[in-house]
């Protein structure tokens, strides 16, 4: 009280001045804190530094650990690549941190396999992955994809008889966005998934991309984006997992049905569909048109404990050519992410941060980050030892 009746005496100038002091104490006493903020965070970063590696060594790892334990150099080149674009995108949980899955895989999957690539119908390519790996299968059956989309507007892609650990969904839409096509992309997965209110695994994780053209005078990346069915994507919770953190609510129950934060209690439980009932829905589409519709698994055709290399991958991809509607025009879509980034300073849209990590990696040279742990199975799983980084 003795304060505000010491400001309402005050001149106007006198009150303008002691609102200045004020504001410079404020002031330093917030870069006080901001230094000190990063004086620790530094120390903390410098505690837990972890192995940084170029985007080639990253290739040189994959190449070397896959063709060692028998993946013939097509087969190893195509899962080469993809776990590469994962990592020089940022998409770590899809990046390295699979490479020991696709190694272990290659005691049980045809790793030497030759896809079939079938010209079905005027619309349709169906490819056989004779038990072999998906990334291969699918790079395949994507050059009749797009001559047949550009011939009849629209065609599809089943791609079925793979095996063993798959990866992200955006590689495909965006191949395939890059060259004007909308794409949509599904891909069915083992059991982990319940359905809503369930509590047994009825679903995979069922991952599904979508990408739309957005050529013009400018040459504009892709929108694309891809996503899980579930809350989180298995790769994540994994690497919660090794990182000693907790889940967000709601990613999954344990094995005794009750809701759980704990990592290795929902990779045992059953992971829960984003959303609610929505979710769940979405999860239901994916594996029907991912699994049933191109003849692949269920994941319900596998009891729990199958092992995880045995059991058939499928993937689904549509392709349009937005040339088809020339006539009525289709650059609306334009005018929609003007408005997204225009409703909040922090809005972005779907790819964008994907696409500045590439920029970083591949135009200014950005190391990648990778926790040790990893590095050590990459380096021992190409038989390296101590290598520099």
């Amino acid at each position: 009280s003795s304060r505000i009746r010491r400001m309402s005496s005050m001149t106007p100038e006198k009150k303008k001045k002691e609102r200045k002091i004020k504001q410079t104490r404020i002031h330093r006493f917030w870069g006080r804190c901001s230094r000190a903020s990063v004086t620790l965070l530094t120390h903390t970063v410098r505690r837990s530094r972890m192995p940084r590696i170029s985007l080639g060594r990253v290739r040189e790892l994959c190449l070397r650990a896959l063709e060692r334990h028998g993946a013939s150099k097509e087969q190893a080149s195509a899962i080469t690549e993809m776990l590469a674009a994962a990592e020089r995108d940022g998409c770590h949980s899809h990046g390295l941190h699979r490479l020991e899955a696709f190694v272990t895989g290659c005691k049980t999957v045809n790793k030497t396999a030759v896809p079939t690539v079938t010209d079905a119908k005027p619309g349709t390519v169906v490819v056989d992955g004779h038990g072999g790996f998906q990334p291969l299968a699918q790079n395949l059956g994507l050059p009749m994809l797009r001559e047949k989309t550009k011939a009849n507007g629209i065609a599809m892609m089943a791609v079925t008889n793979t095996q063993g650990m798959s990866g992200a969904m955006w590689g495909v839409a965006e191949s395939l966005a890059t060259d004007g096509f909308v794409s949509l992309v599904f891909a069915n997965s083992p059991a982990y998934l319940a359905a809503h209110s369930g509590e047994q695994r009825v679903f995979g994780t069922n991952p599904m991309g979508f990408g739309w053209p957005r050529g013009g005078e400018n040459r504009l990346q892709p929108l694309v984006w891809d996503q899980a069915s579930a809350a989180m994507a298995r790769g994540e919770i994994e690497l919660a997992k090794s990182a000693g953190r907790e889940l967000p609510p709601g990613v999954g129950i344990g094995p005794d049905g009750a809701p759980s934060t704990v990592p290795s209690e929902v990779l045992a439980g059953c992971q829960l569909p984003f959303g609610g009932h929505k979710g769940s829905n979405v999860a239901l589409m994916v594996e029907l048109l991912g699994a049933a519709l191109v003849g692949t698994h269920l994941a319900v055709d596998h009891p729990p404990g199958t092992p995880f290399d045995t059991i058939s991958r499928g993937l689904f991809v549509v392709a349009i050519d937005p040339g088809s509607f020339a006539q009525i025009g289709t650059n609306n879509g334009e005018r929609l992410f003007d408005a997204i980034l225009g409703s909040s300073p922090d809005a972005r849209l779907p790819s964008q941060r994907r696409y500045a990590h590439r920029r970083e990696v591949l135009e200014e040279g950005k190391l990648i980050d990778v926790p040790e742990a990893t590095y050590k199975i990459c380096m021992t799983l190409a038989d390296e030892h101590g290598s520099a980084l």
